[in-house]
């Protein structure tokens, strides 16, 4: 059975009790799945509205921090995963998923994946905050500025660390419409859209300046328990461990907000191979993924998706060009700390891939994945840009394309 060792998940230990040991820097897998189905699933969009209507009345959540390059740190917050699963089996949610498993199966299950039916996104994976760190070197504080106009795609978002970060900063900012930043993330399966992607989302929003507006006016002038009906308020501090109640009012202004600060959030579930690109508005100028070049039977469809969702311009497009900019990329430090980072704010696109060195017990890592971009018709190139050798090595590549 493969294992993703080493998530950063401080699970209950009702919900930890059925997790098993595994090596380390290892998945673990239902030895009955080995191979995945043969047939992949359709793509789908799944509407804003809809997966907040999913949400239950509350949820827990506990704080995550993540140090950065700067010698500073960032604190999000993410919903436990204990949580998501006590809603599943109070509301009885627990739908069919492909091969006849129900959802709640895998959050009990001893793996992490299930190739095809369950790719391990209701955890948070280390690879997602060096992600994190990583951004952070390149955009430093000028990162919501940066994100103006842009489109980006996270894939196989899973708890979305990234994009949190993203939206952290945007949402930590003076709200405008004129921000129009587009933010798509797509995970293979729409039961961890649901469970944790939005929930997480919501948190990030918690930060904002708009959520303490919106605080204000539920409880404008200091109402007690006493008081009848009373709006259930969000926790003070979103960084410290508490439960968020969900309500119609806290729903409208998250939404509101998102309108004010020109974010368009969009959610996709299913594979890689069906996901079409030119009917959700066209390529991104960043596109982020983590830990998803574990498993060599899938890299195909996953590179052959960064490149379509890659915004490479006409110009880009010529190969002498495309070397240039791989050369330019290839100059840079390994090292969060080197400002050669910055550079790479500046370029057309940006296309990030942040792995372990190699999945213990799958095949993959980051040797399959050059080959797949490399490799055979040579789509593009590969370089590191950031490393981490302490411990399990892991690292961040960028990825120029050569051709469309």
């Amino acid at each position: 059975m493969f294992q993703f060792n080493f998530d950063v998940d401080d699970i209950d230990e009702r919900v930890a009790a059925v997790f098993s040991p595994a090596r380390p820097g290892s998945f673990e897998c239902a030895n009955n799945e080995a191979n995945p189905s043969s047939s992949e699933e359709p793509w789908k969009e799944i509407s804003t509205e809809h997966l907040l209507s999913t949400l239950p009345h509350t949820f827990s959540f506990s704080p995550l921090s993540i140090p950065l390059t700067s010698k500073r740190s960032i604190v999000l917050s993410r919903r436990d995963l204990f949580d998501a699963r006590f809603q599943l089996i109070a509301r009885d949610e627990c739908s069919p998923l492909k091969g006849g498993r129900s959802d709640i199966e895998f959050l009990d299950a001893p793996s992490d994946l299930v190739p095809g039916v369950y790719e391990g996104g209701l955890k948070t994976w280390e690879c997602s905050l060096d992600l994190v760190e990583c951004l952070d070197s390149i955009h430093g504080a000028d990162l919501a500025s940066s994100l103006a106009n842009k489109r980006v795609v996270e894939l196989g978002c899973g708890t979305a660390i990234p994009s949190l970060y993203l939206l952290h900063s945007v949402f930590s900012g003076e709200p405008s419409p004129q921000n129009d930043v587009h933010i798509h993330l797509q995970d293979y399966n729409e039961l961890v859209l649901r469970l944790v992607t939005l929930p997480n989302i919501i948190l990030a929003w918690c930060k904002s300046p708009r959520m303490r507006t919106y605080t204000t006016s539920v409880d404008p002038q200091g109402q007690t328990d006493e008081d009848d009906e009373c709006e259930p308020l969000p926790p003070a501090d979103a960084t410290e461990p508490g439960e968020l109640p969900i309500t119609p009012a806290l729903t409208a202004a998250f939404l509101e907000s998102l309108s004010q600060y020109g974010v368009h959030l969009k959610f996709f579930a299913g594979s890689w191979g069906t996901f079409d690109v030119s009917a959700v508005g066209g390529p991104y100028q960043v596109v982020l993924t983590s830990e998803t070049i574990y498993r060599p039977d899938s890299l195909s469809s996953l590179v052959d998706l960064l490149q379509r969702a890659s915004a490479i311009s006409p110009v880009l497009a010529d190969k002498s060009t495309a070397s240039a900019l791989a050369e330019r990329t290839s100059q840079l430090s390994l090292t969060g700390e080197d400002q050669g980072l910055r550079r790479l704010a500046a370029e057309p696109y940006l296309c990030l891939v942040a792995a372990k060195l190699v999945y213990f017990g799958v095949g993959g890592g980051v040797t399959e994945f050059v080959q797949a971009v490399e490799g055979g018709k040579g789509k593009g190139s590969v370089r590191t840009i950031w490393e981490k050798a302490q411990g399990v090595k892991r690292s961040i590549m960028q990825v120029t394309w050569n051709t469309i």
